[in-house]
């Protein structure tokens, strides 16, 4: 698949039970590496990481977008507790799935 294009969404960070840039730059660093192009507060990509420093979850709370997506708020991804050391490779193994998953709808 040549177009992977993923944004990294924030709260707006007052709160935080986590911190939200170092688990940002962390995912960035790894996706990267990955050759996926990762953009922030954007909601024009194929995939979005709404990063919520806790659990009210505004940033997916107060976004429109319908694009596919891994939700943190606070310790947890997508409504599941993760421990605070595993929620960046919890996150970046969704990515990956997601887009393996489409690579092999794509080539059926």
């Amino acid at each position: 698949m040549k177009h992977r294009t993923i944004a990294i969404v924030f709260c707006g960070g007052c709160n935080p039970r986590i911190d939200r840039g170092k688990i940002a730059s962390e995912i960035r660093t790894l996706l990267q590496a990955d050759g996926y192009q990762v953009e922030i507060n954007t909601i024009a990509v194929d995939y979005i990481i709404y990063l919520s420093g806790c659990s009210a979850n505004c940033a997916l709370k107060y976004t429109c977008s319908k694009a596919p997506a891994a939700v943190v708020a606070a310790a947890t991804v997508d409504a599941v507790v993760v421990e605070k050391r595993e929620l960046v490779s919890e996150v970046v193994a969704k990515v990956r799935d997601f887009y393996e998953q489409l690579e092999k709808r794509v080539s059926e």
